[in-house]
């Protein structure tokens, strides 16, 4: 119980920033800081559901301002990988790496952008994986 409110409030809190980073006209690096930090705390949260909606909202985040210095998650996303307790989650936090230095791959790509939660990460990692074989070819 205590972890669902937890994760309720980390996903309220980011929607809430969000929310307020679109309405205020402000530029884009300071909107994309206000939501990096708050993506920061979620993902060092205990609770690997906000740790996973925290990956998902940075590889979205890095879509949308493609050009803003998200130095901060990456070396967030990059301890998820290496240290977090499920091997499901650290994967998810691989295919954010791939956002995060590669958001050019994922730019267009409708079944990724249009996935919901449960679909988002197969997409992207489908996406991924068809980049890189298609890279050595």
């Amino acid at each position: 119980m205590k972890q669902q409110i937890i994760t309720i409030a980390a996903i309220a809190l980011i929607a809430l920033t969000a929310a307020h980073a679109q309405t205020n006209p402000s530029t884009e690096q300071t909107k994309s800081i206000r939501i990096a930090g708050n993506l920061v705390n979620a993902l060092r949260s205990g609770n690997t559901g906000a740790v996973e909606s925290a990956l998902r909202m940075t590889a979205l985040l890095r879509l949308r301002y493609p050009a803003a210095d998200l130095t901060v998650l990456t070396e967030e996303v990059e301890t998820v990988r290496e240290n977090h307790p499920s091997g499901t989650t650290r994967y998810k936090a691989y295919v954010v790496l791939s956002f995060l230095e590669n958001p050019s791959w994922y730019a267009e790509e409708r079944d990724v952008l249009d996935a919901d939660e449960a679909g988002f990460f197969h997409a992207a990692a489908r996406r991924m994986q068809h980049q890189l074989l298609s890279v050595n070819e």
